[in-house]
């Protein structure tokens, strides 16, 4: 149906949300209602710093809402083709582009010409009144935003051309004897991939398969495996971020999902606490730290996306550049430019060279630790959590999207995910992390290439300081 305003509407503010990456937030929201008394439009006010729309590849953010019921949030699905931009910051901006999700989970906001600079959009959607269950006229309907990087559709390379890599793991295509024969090319999005050591095959060495992978194959053609457009969260998942999750999903699952209760937690840059009843962190732009698989994948739920591959992973950081030995996600061969350090004393980010986000090109983005899609902290913050190709749950995985409800316990219950406590496979680690004030700077840790799997597939570890996660999004 078509929405209209009439002279019987009546409008309810509704409460500022705040995505924690960066700057981007909602500061204005409001349900609409219309001559039959249904609140059916969402209106809202979103804006974020730093926007990029070029020939490469563009930001955007993934915006969803939730029905707060004090108790627990219902997830407010939207009819896809009714975004609509009323108005924007200044003349300057391009129009919006506005994308809802096929499943109507959320909608995918950016500006839709080329720019670069802030943004400031105020846009309405409607809700899937057939998904949707409507709630009395007093509802708080609470939006949620998470600034996301396009990664467009193409080939890549796996791997790294430095031959010590071979002993951490790296991929490569093997030759007739399973001997390194060049890197592995990706080169479709429904290539099923041989694994072995055969001719043409994928292959990698595993000194332990806990730590690399099994060696195992294949990689099924729906393996989410790079080729195809995918969306990426921009920066790790921040502590203000998680504490909108833990206030959102109700009292018995943020019992499940808190995550402060180690002794070390605030020494290792921890903020987050429970005050009056809610839960707040003093340091919301802070990454988040002791986040175990389980609660990443809650979130991810909740949050209606994914979580990615390790392919994927290269693919976010190389793009189709041509490998170089040793390569980092910023692309150069060593750390010596990077300036976007982690203060021992403070735990804070911040570059140590005076430069802002706003500064940052194509010529200094190494400065910035971005990668060639301008994705931030793939190496030098937290190590990536990631789906595995180095077993069989992690190879079973198709992309499947989360649909924004969690399970009362606060547990995921997508049918293909991997699971933490329960199930010790699925997932890995890549990138490198910062262990924290004792942490000691090595070859490859917390800075580790691109091709480096030295633990691929440790589908282990307890909550640490030092492993993180960013969600991703197939695009429509």
């Amino acid at each position: 149906m078509n929405f209209k305003r009439t002279a019987s509407f009546f409008i309810f503010v509704i409460g500022i949300s705040t995505c924690f990456a960066t700057d981007v937030k909602i500061t204005y929201a409001e349900t609409v209602r219309g001559i039959d008394d249904q609140p059916n439009a969402i209106n809202f006010t979103i804006s974020w710093k730093n926007s990029w729309n070029n020939d490469r590849n563009h930001d955007a953010s993934w915006v969803f809402f939730k029905l707060d019921q004090n108790t627990r949030s219902a997830h407010q699905y939207l009819k896809k083709g009714t975004g609509r931009m009323l108005w924007k910051g200044s003349p300057s901006m391009p129009d919006a582009a506005i994308e809802i999700a096929e499943d109507g989970t959320g909608l995918f906001v950016r500006a839709g010409s080329t720019y670069r600079g802030d943004l400031t959009y105020h846009i309405t959607v409607e809700r899937d009144t057939a998904k949707t269950k409507l709630s009395t006229r007093f509802e708080r309907v609470e939006g949620v935003a998470i600034e996301m990087v396009y990664i467009p559709e193409g080939g890549f390379t796996l791997g790294d051309p430095y031959t010590p890599a071979l002993d951490y793991g790296a991929f490569y295509q093997s030759d007739a004897n399973g001997a390194f024969d060049g890197l592995f090319k990706i080169t479709s999005v429904n290539q099923e991939i041989a694994v072995g050591p055969n001719d043409g095959a994928l292959y990698y060495r595993s000194e332990d398969k806990i730590y690399q992978g099994d060696q195992q194959g294949p990689i099924p053609a729906t393996f989410p495996n790079g080729y195809g457009a995918f969306y990426i969260m921009k920066y790790e998942v921040t502590q203000g971020l998680y504490t909108k999750f833990l206030n959102l999903i109700g009292s018995t699952a943020a019992t499940v999902r808190v995550n402060f209760g180690s002794p070390n937690y605030r020494e290792h840059g921890g903020t987050i606490k429970l005050e009056n009843g809610k839960y707040v962190a003093d340091a919301p732009n802070r990454r988040n730290v002791y986040f175990h698989w389980d609660d990443m994948m809650a979130f991810t739920d909740w949050a209606a996306l994914r979580p990615y591959t390790e392919f994927e992973f290269t693919k976010a950081s190389r793009g189709p550049l041509k490998p170089k030995p040793n390569e980092y996600p910023w692309n150069t061969t060593t750390i010596d430019e990077m300036a976007l350090r982690i203060n021992p004393a403070t735990q804070e980010q911040a570059m140590l060279n005076g430069l802002t986000e706003a500064d940052l090109a194509e010529s200094n983005r190494a400065q910035f630790g971005a990668s060639y899609y301008w994705v931030m902290n793939l190496a030098g913050s937290m190590w990536e959590k990631v789906i595995t190709v180095g077993d069989e749950v992690g190879r079973s995985f198709t992309g499947v999207h989360g649909d924004g409800s969690i399970s009362y316990y606060g547990y995921a219950d997508v049918e293909d995910w991997p699971e933490g406590f329960r199930e010790v496979k699925g997932y890995g680690y890549r990138g490198g992390g910062y262990y924290g004030v004792r942490g000691e700077i090595t070859d490859f840790n917390p800075y580790s290439p691109i091709g480096f799997r030295t633990y691929g597939a440790w589908s282990g570890g307890p909550r640490n300081a030092a492993y993180g996660y960013r969600a991703a999004r197939t695009a429509n």
